[in-house]
């Protein structure tokens, strides 16, 4: 089984699954770390990749956790979130709060109502939007 380490502040990430789909969560910062074609498979469409990132959102600052080549920084497909990219494809970083925007960003469609899917997805969506600090609080018996 492998360990990823997370790209923004190196400590070790947990592996979630959802519909099939393993989601790498650093518990320290929130970010995840989804392999090449992981986040199409959630977001429900293949999201075109542009050519070439935008150089107005700075140089690579991380480093894949996977190959250790440095990310690109670049917007997911009509979003205004800018990930990471792995530029070998090995994955996508999303910072905390990111894939909230993505996934809102492209809705799937509803499944029958009351299905489990969709409980599943509200609840990894609320996994991933909701407040880290007071997480932290609780945690500690705050």
């Amino acid at each position: 089984m492998r360990v990823l380490r997370c790209p923004a502040c190196r400590e070790p990430m947990i592996v979630a699954e959802h519909r099939d789909v393993e989601i790498d969560t650093c518990v320290g910062c929130g970010g995840v770390w989804l392999d090449g074609g992981e986040l199409e498979a959630l977001v429900g469409v293949a999201v075109p990749s542009k050519p070439t990132p935008d150089p107005g959102l700075g140089p690579p600052d991380r480093d894949c956790p996977v190959c250790v080549h440095k990310l690109i920084k670049d917007r997911y497909g009509r979003t205004q979130v800018v990930v990471d990219k792995c530029p070998h494809g090995d994955g996508i970083w999303l910072d905390a709060g990111e894939l909230e925007e993505v996934l809102v960003a492209y809705p799937q469609a509803p499944a029958e109502a009351g299905h489990h899917d969709d409980h599943a997805t509200g609840a990894l969506r609320g996994f991933f939007s909701g407040p880290r600090a007071s997480a932290e609080k609780d945690t500690r018996g705050g």
